[in-house]
């Protein structure tokens, strides 16, 4: 990498896989823990290409679910970065859905995830920024600059189960 960054493309990744009926509740649609595993380490492995360290997921904003993923189906998840702090990451995740018998396809699923890079000693380490290289990215980022700081603003706090 290069010290002065790496922009959206060098760090976008794309995952694929078909759902198997393991995958699946009695109806025939992919549980959304699957998906949204296969989209967690889809954002880790488009996390570590631009901080080249070790990942976490730090949170998960905006999951959306707006259509059923079918048992068979070919799944295919895509991230990128859209916004780099000194120390977090925000990644756009989606999943499409592709009936190989009829040859469809449609949006699934889509989230925002945040990665922290970290450093030997296991702290939050330093990262490069994001390289912008058009419009449509540069509108990325400055959406993605307002959902961090909105972040902030809110309370993290962990709640106490009623029951």
């Amino acid at each position: 990498m290069s010290p002065k960054g790496k922009t959206i493309e060098e760090s976008a990744v794309k995952l694929s896989q078909i759902i198997l009926p393991a995958q699946t509740n009695p109806a025939g649609t992919a549980h959304g823990g699957e998906l949204l595993k296969m989209m967690d380490n889809c954002a880790g492995a488009c996390a570590t290409r631009h901080s080249r360290a070790i990942v976490v997921t730090a949170g998960i904003d905006n999951i959306n679910f707006h259509a059923p993923v079918m048992v068979g189906n070919l799944v295919t998840c895509s991230a990128y970065l859209t916004y780099v702090s000194n120390r977090s990451m925000e990644i756009a995740v989606t999943i499409d859905a592709e009936d190989l018998m009829e040859g469809t396809k449609q949006c699934c699923m889509t989230a925002y995830f945040i990665f922290v890079a970290l450093d030997e000693a296991m702290q939050p380490k330093q990262l490069e920024p994001l390289l912008i290289q058009n419009e449509a990215e540069r509108m990325e980022y400055e959406a993605g600059k307002e959902r961090m700081a909105a972040r902030k603003e809110s309370p993290r706090v962990c709640w106490l189960p009623l029951y």
